[in-house]
């Protein structure tokens, strides 16, 4: 499962829940989720002009 994030400066793909539960935990806002990561970096793509 791949979780895409966003904060003021950056977005990310975290590809593990420990990494999205620590980002949700500084601060991060939690955009989408894909299974595929082609998918997910298209939902990056969409973050990134949001």
């Amino acid at each position: 499962m791949y979780f895409v994030m966003y904060n003021q400066q950056e977005e990310v793909i975290c590809d593990n829940i420990d990494d999205l539960t620590n980002n949700l935990v500084n601060g991060w806002k939690f955009y989408g989720f894909s299974e595929s990561e082609k998918l997910a970096l298209s939902l990056l793509h969409e973050c990134k002009n949001y």
